[in-house]
């Protein structure tokens, strides 16, 4: 795969719709911190095309790219931002929440609504424990902003926020990277038993006792 057979100038300013596809497939191939900056620099093009072919890429890409995608949170045109918040709720990136809550508070309304379903999305995918983690640390009016928000697009998953942030152990926890819902301390806060692990068989159910002969009593 020869990394000169399209140059950014070239890809980004040709009116093939093969061409993009060929360019941004090569990008997610490759995967490399250049490919990462190259399909940053995708998002940020007026191709709305384009922007959607680089976004498909990020979520194939996975966790491996996401990261890439946390700077623009906080800064480029509004179309980018509303791509790598689409993204990172799709993915359920955990760590894209703090900048997704400052991202709500944006002056264009379209960054706001995408802000806000990506915070949903994030919080139904095993990320309500690191979403209200974040919302615990806000000025009581701020959480209640954000709160309001996020009820109109998901009225359930306001409740699971409320419930979890009641759990002073979890809210005063310093290290919050290893936090997900499938965390047994939060799995306890919801009422969930604990899984079995994987491949594990069940445990049988308890013998009955076999009568001992003559009642019991030899």
């Amino acid at each position: 795969m020869s990394d000169d057979k399209h140059t950014p100038g070239s890809v980004l300013n040709a009116r093939g719709l093969a061409t993009k596809r060929e360019y941004v497939r090569e990008l997610r191939v490759r995967g490399d911190a250049q490919a990462l900056s190259l399909l940053v620099e995708c998002l940020c093009d007026e191709s709305w095309y384009l922007r959607e072919l680089a976004e498909a890429a990020f979520l194939e890409l996975g966790e491996t790219g996401a990261e890439a995608l946390l700077p623009m949170l906080d800064q480029g045109l509004w179309f980018t931002r509303v791509s790598a918040a689409r993204v990172f709720g799709r993915l359920g990136y955990r760590r894209a929440v703090p900048g997704l809550l400052r991202l709500t508070e944006d002056a264009n309304s379209t960054v706001v609504h995408a802000a806000r379903e990506a915070l949903v999305g994030i919080g139904n995918r095993h990320g309500a424990i690191r979403l209200a983690h974040a919302l615990h640390r806000l000025p009581p009016d701020a959480r209640r902003r954000q709160l309001d928000g996020l009820t109109a697009l998901d009225a359930s998953l306001r409740e699971r926020l409320e419930r979890l942030m009641r759990s002073e152990e979890l809210m005063l926890a310093e290290d919050v990277e290893p936090l997900s819902d499938d965390s047994p301390a939060v799995r306890a806060i919801e009422g969930v038993a604990p899984e079995t692990p994987a491949g594990s068989p069940p445990s049988p159910p308890p013998r009955p006792r076999a009568e001992e002969p003559g009642g019991g009593n030899d």
